[in-house]
């Protein structure tokens, strides 16, 4: 199993959801950088967060995950006549590296994950057939889930060793939201080792920066070339230790006429810079260098940023889906306006009043590309990027069946 462009697979190969949030059913395929592109309200956000729910349960409990986004009932799928269904489905297919496994052989294997109010089994496909496990979610203990690891490829059961390194490696999924007045803020958290993985909502850039500049150099010149050639004048943006008082701070770089760089104080640093620096910190950050962090997902990453300095932020994705895998949802074009952008890489969610489809962009689009009529970007800004749902057309990011 290789991934599209040849290199290492993919951490998740394969996403099943069933009935959760918007998403009625979805099947898909991902490659090492995926652009889940759609318009607002499209479902792209609750895709991302079926697979953050499998991480809370694994974190925490189930009973945890469901209590922070409100209770079963507002994660179970409504169709148009409002009724909830009784119970919804993850299933995520994985692959976990030989080098994780104390030089063992690679592994392929799945994790189904089942939550809701009933307990039928399901007929065809894998059943989730551990015993039911109550839980009391604010005052319900109606309330059911069951959890399988089956093997992938159907040859080779997993081993407790195997799925444990899954297990692992499924709590490490970061999803990002990034919030300015957090990126912009003074970070004063005490005592922790914070340089290593950026917060979901931009906590600790300065550190995460402060600590590519001592550990990883060349990444951090990475975050600034891409941040110069994309910000007017911007030269780099720095992570500044006050280890007396235990704080650090972002301040920015710019080039003045005829002169060298000067400093930018954190408050006067434009939003477009800052998130710019957030998303980069995000695709780059230690953790990733290490290979801890199989999967980085990113809401909107283009937001703020002017739309001729967009289409360069593809560079970076696709860069930094040779280190872990990538998948960030979009509504902009701009962003697809990259030689590198590749319809393969596409999976688009579009929701007509029936719920939340998502697949490869579907045949129709995909000819009029083929003959020249839209381009990639184009497609996305007429409206005519559709998800394919026939059986005869790919199901995945990178154009396989």
């Amino acid at each position: 199993m290789t991934s599209a462009d040849g290199g290492r697979p993919p951490f998740l190969s394969r996403v099943e959801v069933t009935n959760y949030r918007s998403i009625a059913r979805c099947d898909v395929r991902l490659g090492p950088l995926t652009v889940l592109a759609g318009p607002n309200a499209a479902g792209k956000s609750n895709f991302l967060d079926a697979l953050m729910f499998v991480r809370d349960a694994l974190r925490s409990s189930p009973a945890h995950a469901l209590e922070s986004r409100g209770g079963l009932q507002e994660v179970l799928h409504r169709n148009r006549s409002g009724h909830a269904a009784d119970v919804f489905r993850i299933r995520v297919e994985a692959h976990l590296p030989a080098q994780d496994r104390n030089g063992g052989t690679a592994v392929d294997m799945a994790y189904i994950l089942e939550v809701g109010s009933g307990g039928e089994e399901r007929p065809g496909g894998d059943r989730v057939v551990g015993s039911h496990l109550h839980l009391e979610v604010a005052g319900d203990t109606s309330v059911a889930w069951r959890e399988a690891f089956v093997p992938a490829d159907g040859t080779h059961e997993p081993t407790t060793e195997a799925r444990e390194a899954l297990v692992r490696s499924l709590v490490f999924l970061r999803s990002y939201e990034l919030l300015t007045p957090v990126l912009r803020a003074v970070d004063d958290t005490p005592n922790m080792d914070r340089g290593n993985t950026l917060g979901e909502r931009g906590h600790h850039l300065a550190r995460v920066l402060d600590a590519l500049a001592r550990r990883y150099p060349w990444a951090k010149e990475t975050i600034d070339g891409y941040l110069s050639s994309m910000i007017d004048n911007a030269a780099g943006l720095d992570g500044v230790e006050v280890v007396e008082g235990d704080l650090a701070f972002v301040v920015g770089r710019f080039l003045a006429e005829n002169g060298p760089a000067t400093k930018v104080d954190r408050r006067s640093l434009s939003e477009g810079t800052l998130r710019l620096a957030g998303v980069l910190a995000a695709l780059f950050q230690p953790s990733v260098l290490v290979g801890g962090m199989r999967l980085v997902s990113i809401e909107e990453p283009e937001i703020s940023l002017h739309p001729p300095m967009v289409g360069a932020l593809y560079d970076a994705l696709l860069a930094a889906s040779r280190n872990t895998q990538v998948i960030v949802t979009t509504q902009s074009a701009d962003l697809l306006d990259n030689a590198a952008a590749d319809p393969a890489h596409v999976l688009v969610a579009r929701d007509d009043g029936d719920g939340t489809r998502i697949g490869p962009i579907d045949a129709s689009g995909r000819a009029l590309m083929a003959d020249g009529v839209l381009s990639l970007p184009e497609l996305l800004r007429s409206g005519e990027m559709r998800p394919a749902t026939t059986p005869d057309e790919p199901r995945g990011a990178d154009g396989r069946a």
